[in-house]
C-alpha cells in the first residue's frame, strides 16, 4: 500500500476515535453529549420565500404542534425573508453572530465563501450518526455538489438540478401562421448535433428570423440570444469556463472564446440587417415584451416543443404570450456547483443533531405531511385537495405572494419530490414531479464533480475582470455598437490588462492539482481492494 494511503487510514481511524470520545459532527463545534431528545429546544429557522403573509403564524403553530409526534421537545421559530433581501439580512445576521439553526442558502449567496469563512458547519458526520437516511433520499452526485474540499456543508433541496438549455422561441401564434415552415424536431435535432454556437447554428436561427421578417412580421426585432454563447461550457466562477464534455479540462473566459467572437460579428450584422431594434440600447423594460423571435432557456429539455393549451389559456390571460420552444440540446448534466437551493445548519448553532433531524424530516418520505403542511398550510384553508398527489391552492395559482393567505416555495423548504404538485389541467411535464426526478437521474454529472475553487488568489483579478466585463458586455451583446469589432479588440485586451491570464493560469492549476488528486485516491482505493 502507498503511504498516502496508510496516512489516510492512520487519519480515518483519529476521526473515529474523536467520535467515540464524544466529538460531535459540528464541524469543528464540541458538543459536550449527545442529543437524546429529552431536553426542550427551540430551533430558529431563516428561509427565502413571499415574506410573512395573513396566516404565517397561524400555520407555524399548527408546524409545531405537528412536530411534536416526530421530534419530541422541539418547537421552531421561523423566519421568511424575500429573496430580495435575504443577501442583506444574512450579512447582517452572520456578522452579528445571531444564534440560528437551519439556515437557507441560495444563488445570491457566495457559497464556497460562505463555507471558507465558517457560516455552516460540516454536516457528514452528524448526517451518519442522527440522519443517516438523507444519504438514501439523496443521490450522492446530487449531494456532492454542496460539498467543498471533499466535505459537505449542506443539504441540496431537491427539485430539477441540471444545467440549463438553450432554445430558440417563437411566440404561439407566430409559429402557427409559419408551422408548415418550421419543423421543430428536426431544429432540435440540428442544434443538438453542435457541440458548441457555431457560425452554422447562428446561419440557422437568421433563416427563421428573416423568414418572419420578409413576411412583415418581425415587429419589435429579435432579443435574448446572448447567452446561448454558453452552449458546450460548463460554469466555474463565471465568466470562466470549460468544456462541459470531452478530455479538454482546460479553463477559458467566456468572452475570449471563439464562440463569443463570432456571436459578436453575428450580432452586428443582424443590427444591420434590421433583426435587432435600433433603440436597443435605450429603450425601457425591453427583456418583458413579447419577440416574434428570442432566445430563451429551460432547465428540462424532454418539455415537448409545444406548450399546453392550459399554458397558452394561462398566459393569455395575463396579457402575455405562450412559446413555441426548440431547445438546443437532447441531454442533460449536473453542474459541478453547488445547487441553487441549500438548507445548511449554522456554525452557531446549539442543537445540530436536532437541527439535522428536522431537516432529514424536510427531505425524506416520512416527514412529508410535515412538509407539505410548511409549504401549503392548513388542507380546507389555505388548499384544497383534487386527488392524493395534487391540490389547488388557496390565494394563489403557481407561486405564493406577499398577499396570498399562505404558501412557501417548494423548493426552499426541502425535498419537492415529498410534496404535492399544484393541480393543473393539461399539465406540461416541466411540472410534473416523476418527471423532473427521471431527468435528474439521467443526467450525466459534471466531469468537475468534486472540484472546488478557492478564488482568494485572485479575487482581485476577479473584480478587475468583472470590471472590464461591466463596461464593454452591453453594447457588444446588442450588436448596436458603432465599431463592434473594434470594441471587441478593445474589449480583449483590456481583459488581459485586468489579468486575465493570471486568473486562468490559477484556475487551470486548481483544477490539475485536484485530478492529480482523483488519481492518487482511485491508486488508492486499488491498493486497499488488492490487499483485502
Amino acid at each position: 500500500m502507498k503511504m498516502k494511503g496508510l496516512k489516510k487510514l492512520l487519519v480515518l481511524g483519529a476521526a473515529a476515535a474523536m467520535l467515540l470520545s464524544g466529538c460531535g459532527g459540528g464541524g469543528g463545534q464540541e458538543t459536550a453529549q449527545s442529543d437524546d431528545g429529552s431536553e426542550q429546544v427551540t430551533l430558529r429557522w431563516v428561509f427565502v420565500g413571499p415574506g410573512e403573509q395573513q396566516d404565517s403564524q397561524k400555520v407555524w403553530d399548527k408546524f409545531n404542534e405537528e412536530l411534536a409526534n416526530y421530534l419530541p421537545n422541539t418547537t421552531v421559530e421561523f423566519e421568511c425573508i424575500t429573496s430580495a433581501d435575504y443577501a442583506e439580512k444574512w450579512k447582517l445576521m452572520s456578522a452579528s453572530q445571531e444564534s440560528l439553526d437551519i439556515v437557507w442558502h441560495g444563488w445570491m449567496l457566495p457559497y464556497v465563501s460562505e463555507v471558507k469563512k465558517g457560516s455552516y458547519m460540516e454536516l457528514d458526520d452528524l448526517i451518519n450518526n442522527v440522519a443517516p437516511e438523507l444519504l438514501e433520499a439523496i443521490p450522492e452526485n446530487i449531494m456532492d455538489k454542496s460539498r467543498v474540499d471533499g466535505k459537505l456543508y449542506s443539504i441540496p433541496n431537491m427539485q430539477e438540478m441540471v444545467s440549463y438549455v438553450s432554445s430558440l422561441d417563437f411566440p404561439i401564434d407566430i409559429y402557427e401562421k409559419y408551422k408548415d415552415q418550421i419543423n421543430p424536431e428536426e431544429l432540435a435535432q440540428f442544434f443538438a448535433s453542435r457541440e458548441t454556437m457555431d457560425k452554422e447554428s447562428w446561419d440557422k436561427i437568421e433563416e427563421y428570423i428573416k423568414m418572419i421578417k420578409d413576411g412583415g412580421d418581425l415587429k419589435k426585432g429579435v432579443y435574448g440570444f446572448a447567452d446561448h454563447v454558453e452552449k458546450g461550457y460548463e460554469w466555474i466562477s463565471n465568466p470562466y469556463k470549460i468544456k462541459a464534455t470531452g478530455d479538454d479540462y482546460t479553463p477559458i473566459n467566456l468572452y475570449r472564446t471563439p464562440e463569443y467572437k463570432t456571436f459578436v460579428e453575428v450580432y452586428a450584422d443582424w443590427f444591420q440587417k434590421g433583426y435587432i431594434r435600433k433603440d436597443i440600447l435605450t429603450a425601457e423594460n425591453v427583456g418583458t415584451e413579447i419577440y416574434e423571435v428570442k432566445g430563451g432557456a429551460s432547465y428540462l429539455v424532454g418539455q415537448g416543443y409545444m406548450p399546453t393549451q392550459s399554458e397558452i389559456d394561462s398566459k393569455a390571460a395575463a396579457g402575455d404570450t405562450a412559446y413555441v420552444r426548440i431547445p438546443f440540446e437532447d441531454k442533460h448534466y449536473i453542474p459541478y456547483a453547488a445547487a441553487a437551493s441549500n438548507t445548511a445548519i449554522s456554525m452557531n448553532s446549539q442543537h445540530p443533531e436536532r437541527a439535522m433531524k428536522l431537516i432529514a424530516l424536510m427531505n425524506t418520505e416520512a416527514g412529508k405531511d410535515l412538509y407539505n403542511l410548511l409549504v401549503y398550510g392548513i388542507e380546507g384553508e389555505h388548499y384544497t385537495k383534487v386527488n392524493e398527489n395534487e391540490i389547488q391552492p388557496i390565494g394563489y395559482s403557481s407561486q405564493p405572494t406577499s398577499e396570498s393567505p399562505y404558501g412557501q416555495y417548494d423548493w426552499a423548504i426541502g425535498n419537492i419530490f415529498n410534496g404535492y404538485e399544484i393541480y393543473m389541467e393539461d399539465k406540461p411535464l416541466t411540472l410534473q414531479n416523476d418527471f423532473i426526478k427521471k431527468v435528474n437521474e439521467e443526467a450525466a454529472p459534471s466531469k468537475l464533480k468534486g472540484f472546488t475553487l478557492d478564488t482568494d488568489p485572485i479575487k482581485i483579478e476577479l473584480a478587475q475582470v468583472t470590471a472590464v466585463v461591466g463596461e464593454y458586455k452591453t453594447s457588444l451583446n446588442s450588436g448596436a455598437a458603432s465599431d463592434p469589432m473594434g470594441l471587441y479588440e478593445e474589449f480583449q485586451e483590456k481583459l488581459i490588462a485586468a489579468g486575465d491570464d493570471k486568473i486562468v493560469e490559477e484556475i487551470s492549476r486548481q483544477i490539475e492539482e485536484w485530478r492529480a488528486g482523483q488519481t492518487d485516491e482511485a491508486a488508492d482505493t486499488a491498493d486497499t481492494s488488492a490487499s483485502e
